[in-house]
């Protein structure tokens, strides 16, 4: 149903900051920034790091960044924020395991060329590590860590590895790693040809069940806990079903 009203009926709807999304953007802007400056020669502190966080964080806060979690403030997201980049500081000082490539690296790909399909993301950090051999990096600030299992089959990465086969010539060996910045922990994935093409072929499958709801209009509503997260919610017909039945009644002809 999220899906139907953002894309599909396109409804125009106050969109909400969450105080997670705002973690998220200032912890993969500071690590930007700090690679960014590391490919110009220049390898920033650990308290020039954090100095540029909190200077990000004071211009870009605002007071409606909406915090869900009533026992948290703002201070206790922004030291959440501050263990992110110090664990990855940390662990990775002096950074000379690789040579990063770019940053937010913008990529486009063919998914199907008969039906003209092409995938459109951002690479946190691209590295090159030897001959061939590169790493798509991914920043997570999330709270969970994700089993091995789930990381092997992420869909996000694996499309990242598909744009790097159709974009970087040399490119023979590709390391697929997640960040899990909070955790101090790191999660390392290989895709072969056959999950490749089965990634595809699932994606395709999607695409078209997503075309057969759409012609249908049938795209339920869901109430989960991220309910609470949702700009979507105050015309949302789980929590607003008297409305979602008169909006969808034909009109009477009579009177």
């Amino acid at each position: 149903m999220q899906y139907r009203l953002r894309y599909v009926d396109q409804v125009d709807v106050e969109r909400r900051e969450t105080v997670e999304a705002f973690v998220g953007r200032r912890a993969h802007e500071t690590l930007q920034h700090f690679y960014d400056r590391l490919m110009e020669g220049v390898l920033l502190s650990h308290d020039e790091l954090l100095a540029h966080l909190h200077n990000s964080w004071e211009q870009e806060w605002h007071d409606q960044v909406h915090i869900v979690r009533a026992e948290m403030s703002q201070d206790d997201y922004r030291q959440f924020a501050i263990r992110c980049v110090t664990n990855y500081y940390q662990s990775h000082h002096p950074f000379s395991q690789d040579g990063t490539m770019s940053t937010e690296m913008a990529v486009l790909f063919v998914l199907d060329v008969d039906r003209d399909i092409h995938i459109r993301g951002y690479i946190d950090r691209l590295s090159r590590v030897g001959d061939g051999v590169y790493e798509i990096h991914d920043y997570k600030t999330s709270r969970r860590l994700p089993s091995q299992k789930s990381v092997d089959v992420d869909r996000q990465l694996g499309f990242y590895h598909m744009a790097i086969n159709q974009m970087v010539a040399d490119a023979s060996h590709i390391k697929l790693i997640w960040h899990y910045l909070a955790h101090n922990r790191r999660f390392v994935s290989q895709r072969s040809p056959d999950n490749l093409h089965r990634l595809r072929d699932s994606t395709i499958e999607l695409i078209d069940r997503i075309d057969r709801a759409t012609e249908k209009r049938d795209f339920p509503a869901i109430r989960t806990r991220l309910c609470d997260w949702c700009d979507y919610r105050p015309v949302c017909p789980a929590w607003n079903p008297v409305q979602e039945t008169l909006r969808l009644q034909p009109a009477s002809r009579e009177g």
